[in-house]
């Protein structure tokens, strides 16, 4: 069995963790993102400083996706919980922001055709090795406002580094035993609500794009394709609440190659699409600011890989 786990959490500005499957090879490719994946404000950084977030929740497996998009029963579940903090340096780079990230969890994944096995352990290490954002504020922006209205832009460095949970002959695994890196951009677009008032006073629009390239996994010869993925997220603020839509969707632009031949069936390539509404609210406790993040993905589509639907909470605040 092939897997493709999507996890992810940014500390301010991210978060659903997706999990499809790929049943050709003993396999786990990742596209790359924090616990819990990034969606609303997922262009912004903070100002400078220290910041940590908490993610956990839970996904069960629905269907599998056959090669032409039709779908048979499949069962599973998998269980997560992580942490991820961010540093946002004080050194501006290039009239923008500069920031790094580190992402730790553990997950028990169970998953079956005809028969459910299951793992458990700690997953691979994620991080933002060098992210910079810009913010190019709007007529419509005021320092004294927490809607940053106007756009900014973002450009980063990840990379999923092989510490998980990982046995060569084991079947689902929770590490993937070789490295991902991840070279993404992003945007985060604010404007005055294009929406009745009565729905919110601001409309945000965001979305960041990862190409993820994977090494061989040496214990198996085994070289997962090239996978584009993009997390998005439309909603509106109102006050302390912000809501809407977001999603996640990939696609494996080559095929996977087995000790340097391409797999029968042109790989089996994968892909997938998933969306689902988000709820998050900030507030403050002794004057220390607070967001809380809930959000619920299902499976609309996919090429060779699961259908899932899972729900995320994640909790970030500054040290």
């Amino acid at each position: 069995m092939k897997c493709i786990e999507r996890a992810c959490s940014v500390i301010v500005t991210a978060a659903i963790f997706t999990l499809p499957f790929n049943l050709n090879a003993a396999e786990s490719i990742s596209p790359a993102g924090p616990i819990g994946g990034t969606d609303i404000r997922s262009a912004l950084l903070p100002p400078p400083g220290n910041y940590v977030a908490a993610v956990t929740g839970g996904i069960n497996v629905e269907k599998w996706y056959t090669t032409n998009g039709d779908s048979i029963s499949a069962d599973g579940h998998v269980y997560f919980a992580g942490a991820g903090l961010l540093h946002v340096y004080d050194q501006p780079f290039l009239s923008g922001t500069i920031a790094s990230t580190l992402y730790l969890g553990a997950q028990r994944t169970c998953f079956g055709i005809s028969s459910v096995s299951c793992a458990s352990g700690i997953q691979d290490i994620y991080s933002d090795v060098f992210a910079w954002s810009k913010f190019n504020p709007s007529e419509q922006f005021s320092p004294n406002s927490p809607v940053p209205y106007g756009t900014a832009y973002w450009v980063g460095l990840g990379l999923n580094i092989p510490t998980g949970n990982y046995k060569k002959d084991r079947s689902p695994n929770i590490g993937s035993n070789f490295y991902t890196i991840s070279p993404n951009v992003g945007v985060t677009h604010t404007v005055p609500s294009i929406f009745p008032k009565a729905l919110g006073e601001a409309t945000e629009l965001s979305a960041r794009l990862f190409f993820n390239y994977y090494t061989e996994n040496r214990d198996t010869d085994y070289h997962s394709g090239y996978v584009v993925s993009l997390d998005f997220a439309g909603t509106q603020r109102s006050g302390p609440w912000q809501y809407g839509i977001t999603g996640t969707t990939y696609k494996q632009l080559n095929d996977d190659t087995l000790n340097g031949a391409q797999l029968a069936n042109g790989g089996s390539r994968a892909a997938s699409f998933s969306i689902g509404p988000l709820l998050a609210y900030d507030f403050s406790i002794d004057g220390k600011p607070y967001n809380l993040m809930a959000k619920f993905l299902t499976t609309t589509w996919g090429e060779n890989t699961t259908g899932v639907s899972g729900l995320t909470l994640r909790l970030a605040t500054k040290f």
